[in-house]
């Protein structure tokens, strides 16, 4: 409203589907949704590079304002680089519960040493390379990794049994919700017998005990900036 000149009023409001406490990026997801959908109202463009500027003034974000896969610095609210797209896959996910605060984690002191944050480092590295040329195994395989050293800062319970799950299932990887409750198995979806592949690990994932999600990736076809 500041950046328009407008000095009126409204009501807005947020209906969404995402689950609160989670780091499924709910929150980041409603203020972007809220700065575009004012935006219209008002006739102001509203680049990610503009919602990052509003953003970074309230709270650490996800890269949710850019479509396809991106490296986001949250803490700073700023793109890192754009990786690119993927084929479509699918995430069968287990919610062990509990919420987490993102904002109070974010402030937590991290216990990685340097040895961790150049590890982190090459699996950035590989994940670029690994979306630059479309290898779904690749990236699972970064995730997957990315997921075990989580284990040190915010640890799931479930992590083995997932693993397990995943391997008997030949899907691509575990992948976790860094800073949420949420730990999942990622399929390709183009891999043969995918549907009854996908029920298989649903019903292995019911016998956890926990809430049983579902999620599917959305494919791009525009052009992002490279970096930033």
């Amino acid at each position: 409203m500041d950046a328009s000149g407008w000095d009126g009023g409204g009501t807005l409001i947020v209906d969404s589907e995402l689950p609160v406490g989670k780091g499924l990026a709910s929150s980041s997801a409603d203020l972007v949704a809220t700065a575009r959908a004012l935006g219209e109202v008002l006739g102001l463009g509203v680049p990610p590079s503009a919602i990052e500027d509003w953003l970074r003034k309230i709270e650490p974000t996800d890269g949710v304002m850019y479509p396809g896969v991106v490296a986001f610095e949250h803490r700073r609210v700023r793109l890192r680089a754009y990786l690119g797209t993927l084929p479509p896959v699918t995430v069968v996910a287990v919610d062990e519960g509990g919420e987490v605060d993102t904002v109070a984690f974010n402030a937590r002191r991290k216990p990685f040493a340097e040895s961790d944050k150049r590890q982190y480092a090459r699996l950035l590295d590989q994940l670029a390379d690994a979306v630059a040329r479309a290898d779904l195994a690749a990236v699972g395989a970064v995730a997957t990794k990315s997921t075990m050293l989580n284990q040190a800062l915010l640890p799931k319970r479930h992590l083995d049994a997932m693993a397990s799950i995943s391997e008997r299932n030949e899907a691509l990887g575990v992948i976790c919700a860094h800073s949420g409750t949420v730990i999942g198995v990622m399929l390709a979806d183009d891999q043969p017998g995918h549907h009854a592949r996908v029920a298989e690990v649903r019903s292995a994932c019911a016998n956890l005990s926990a809430t049983t999600l579902e999620f599917h990736s959305l494919t791009f076809d525009m052009e992002c900036p490279r970096a930033l």
